[in-house]
């Protein structure tokens, strides 16, 4: 493994050593004796300081590129030994954590064997708070953040909405590499880095400095930690994944993908679902946060152990409820008393129901759009079902053709009310959606029966009822609808 010069000037037993280090990059891989003449960036270099420096008969210069490390009272044979002790500690440690991403409880391995590197108590909890591995040895009596983190197993759903607030834990969630931040619970410091595989968050690594202040150059070795655990949770994706077979088998239904005959018959035996007649409705969540979600994991805990009528899992940044509404209302009521718990934490799309997973695809996208339609608005919650009518418009705004199959008759009727403030067009539209009952008609626009002949009688002035009559009588459904859709576009 690769490390800085500052990790061997903290490890050095010496007390009279100075550093002279400008960069500290982690490039170093050896240790040599120092030749002026053939020097490798990728080695330190251990020399008489004499050899550099008036007076330094008696100490010992250490140089990696443009860093250097002066020891007094040591000779170089001494301090050249040292070093490579401690290069050979370090990669016994990389050594250890290979061997940890083999083993079932890998994660608390590597913070055990960790503990002479990090020097301060750590953990490393799962995206719902849920501790994963905690550092061994470190009493509770250290911090009472610390005790908390013992007693609790992590950080309590009530712990995380009280950073979320103070720190912003959002965007503390957008480390991708050790960061050292001042803490909030008390004067000391903290290290975090997020743990990313396969472009889902599976926990976050914390680091507390309420012993001792973090070393410099901690942090590259922090970054070669977070590899291996990174490895370690690819290695074990039955335990580090982001949701259930079930919600990997509606994913994949959702898609369009292939999917197991087997899979599916387990699929209902489980869930005691009719996957083919029964009604669905889709919900689909969103925490109500500009970086990295925090409440999510949590929330997708307590929904999928009290939902049991509806199959819940993680999709990217989403909480997807595919709630099963065939036998009733009381599922859906769950899930719906389940949402006002949330507060205004997440926004939440919500679907038409449907028959049958063979509809999942485009009722999963009517849920993302009224996802969307919640971020646009300001609304915590959008039902699909409250949108009809402004779906209709949009989708004749997107089509410049929607206009131009329309019905001659009531197009030229709309433009002369248009033009006399007159209320003919209404009237037509009254007259088709009573089925052409006159009485029914006029109860529609609330006026007299009387009225509704007059105007009628005075249309027939404007333009041709040939066609009209003609339907009136036949009942011609297709053509009727072809008015409909008239009517349809002027009124969206």
């Amino acid at each position: 493994m690769k490390i800085s010069i500052w990790n061997i000037y903290n490890k050095l037993p010496y007390p009279e050593k100075i550093p002279l280090i400008k960069n500290g990059s982690p490039t170093i891989e050896n240790v040599r004796w120092i030749i002026p003449r053939d020097l490798n960036p990728n080695s330190v270099y251990i020399g008489s300081a004499g050899e550099f420096f008036d007076s330094s008969e008696n100490d010992t210069l250490i140089v990696h590129r443009y860093d250097m490390i002066l020891i007094h009272n040591v000779d170089p044979e001494e301090a050249f030994n040292e070093v490579s002790a401690i290069m050979e500690h370090f990669q016994k440690w990389e050594h250890c954590l290979k061997d940890c991403c083999n083993s079932n409880n890998g994660l608390q391995e590597m913070l055990h064997n960790s503990a002479w590197i990090l020097q301060n108590p750590a953990f490393i909890y799962a995206p719902d708070g849920r501790a994963l591995a905690i550092s061994p040895d470190y009493p509770a009596s250290i911090h009472w953040h610390w005790a908390e983190i013992l007693k609790n197993n992590g950080l309590t759903e009530e712990r995380m909405e009280k950073l979320q607030e103070s720190i912003d834990l959002t965007n503390v969630f957008l480390d991708r590499e050790p960061t050292t931040r001042n803490s909030h619970m008390g004067n000391y410091q903290y290290m975090h880095c997020s743990l990313v595989v396969n472009n889902y968050m599976a926990g976050h690594l914390v680091i507390f400095s309420m012993l001792k202040p973090f070393e410099k150059g901690l942090s590259w070795l922090v970054s070669v930690l977070i590899q291996y655990m990174q490895q370690y949770m690819y290695r074990h994706p039955d335990v580090f994944s982001p949701t259930s077979r079930i919600g990997e088998l509606i994913s994949a239904l959702i898609d369009g993908r292939p999917c197991p005959e087997k899979s599916l018959i387990l699929f209902q035996k489980v869930l005691r679902w009719n996957i083919d007649r029964d009604l669905f409705r889709f919900y689909l969540l969103e925490e109500n946060v500009t970086g990295e979600p925090v409440l999510l994991a949590g929330c997708y805990t307590r929904l999928s152990g009290c939902l049991h009528n509806a199959a819940v899992f993680r999709e990217d940044r989403f909480l997807v409820i595919l709630c099963n509404i065939q036998n009733g209302l009381t599922a859906e009521q769950r899930v719906e008393s389940e949402l006002n718990t949330l507060g205004e934490k997440f926004y939440c799309g919500v679907s038409m129901t449907f028959h049958g997973i063979q509809n999942l695809h485009p009722y999963f996208r009517q849920a993302h759009m009224e996802l969307a339609r919640c971020k646009e608005n300001g609304m915590l919650r959008s039902r699909a079902e409250d949108h009809i009518h402004s779906y209709i418009h949009t989708l004749f705004k997107q089509d410049n053709l929607s206009g131009t199959y329309l019905r001659p008759e009531i197009s030229r009727l709309h433009r002369y009310d248009e033009e006399n403030n007159t209320h003919y067009y209404e009237t037509l539209r009254a007259w088709f959606y009573s089925g052409f009952h006159p009485g029914t008609a006029a109860a529609i626009l609330g006026i007299h029966r009387n009225s509704f002949l007059y105007r009628f009688e005075r249309m027939r002035n404007i333009i041709s009822f040939q066609e009209i009559d003609i339907l009136s009588s036949t009942r011609d459904f297709q053509k009727i609808n072809e008015f409909f859709y008239t009517f349809l576009y002027y009124d969206s």
